[in-house]
């Protein structure tokens, strides 16, 4: 599907799940190379940045709805942006709303690609935040919940938000080095007085990124704690099961002799059983007290 918008000097074309038609048309247009014509219609497996004479093309990867990443090619030249990407990107279609309904077609001096772009970026990266945010508040309940003796329920949602935040972090481990490469060519492509939005870019990602290293910390910090609670709580039910285990093999193995025995003559007299069942209490009140003794129970 295409949609195409025009925001000042710059035409927008965003084109989601393209064709090979709609491709070569682009690149019949826009004069692109065969090569990036070509990785238009390919996953690529990392971010990365290309110059070219007329136009800079930009491969970004973006968490996407749940435990997904989506890739976004830009296509940036002058006065025109492309926008190619296989999945639905709500941030994308929410932006184009906005310019769709701002209606601002007049020309701006000075105005290009360069600055849609970077306001592009800044609705990508929000919601990151947004979410973030919410991945942190999920941690400090998380913590009240452990704290509280929920330990072995938090286990399942502390892999859901290890995964979560894995997926972000894989998704902008390659932004860093993009982005730094881009305030290089973005400077030679659109003038030194581009350079204020490219340290602009920059930061935001930096904000993103220091927002996953604070939750990484956080989430390792208490996913330790809570496998140490468990784990003291384990050991505590093993000690006491093993004291128990303790106590009762000296009665159990009494039980076990008289009753090979069979009717023996301690048994057939008038208090034989009697004597057995307090033999038996008497040898668990001594193996109680020396557990108690050791501390064992």
């Amino acid at each position: 599907m295409i949609k195409q918008l025009k925001y000042k000097n710059v035409s927008w074309i965003d084109i989601s799940k393209p064709t090979r038609e709609e491709v070569a048309n682009l690149a019949k247009q826009y004069n692109l190379h065969d090569v990036v014509a070509e990785e238009l219609l390919s996953p690529a497996s990392r971010s990365k940045v290309d110059y070219y004479e007329d136009y800079i093309y930009i491969v970004l990867h973006f968490p996407v709805g749940k435990y997904s990443v989506a890739e976004i090619d830009f296509v940036l030249g002058q006065d025109f942006v492309l926008t190619i990407h296989s999945e639905n990107i709500q941030p994308l279609a929410e932006f184009s709303q906005i310019l769709d309904g701002g209606n601002d077609s007049k020309k701006e001096k000075g105005f290009h690609a360069g600055h849609l772009f970077y306001y592009m970026l800044r609705e990508l990266y929000g919601p990151l935040e947004v979410e973030l945010d919410g991945v942190n508040n999920k941690l400090k309940k998380i913590e009240e919940k452990i704290f509280a003796g929920q330990e072995a329920e938090m286990v399942r949602s502390l892999s859901h938000i290890n995964h979560e935040l894995l997926d972000i972090k894989w998704s902008l481990k390659f932004h860093r080095e993009v982005l730094t490469s881009l305030a290089g060519v973005g400077k030679d492509f659109y003038g030194e007085k581009f350079d204020y939005y490219l340290r602009a870019i920059v930061n935001e990602y930096e904000h993103v990124a220091e927002l996953v290293k604070s939750n990484r910390e956080i989430f390792a910090e208490l996913h330790a704690t809570n496998e140490s609670l468990l784990m003291i709580k384990n050991g505590l039910t093993m000690r006491v099961l093993t004291a128990l285990a303790f106590i009762f093999l000296p009665v159990s193995l009494i039980a076990f002799i008289f009753s090979m025995s069979g009717s023996g003559p301690v048994v057939e007299s008038y208090f034989g059983w009697y004597g057995v069942i307090g033999l038996m209490v008497l040898a668990a009140l001594i193996t109680t007290g020396l557990a108690k003794y050791k501390k064992w129970i």
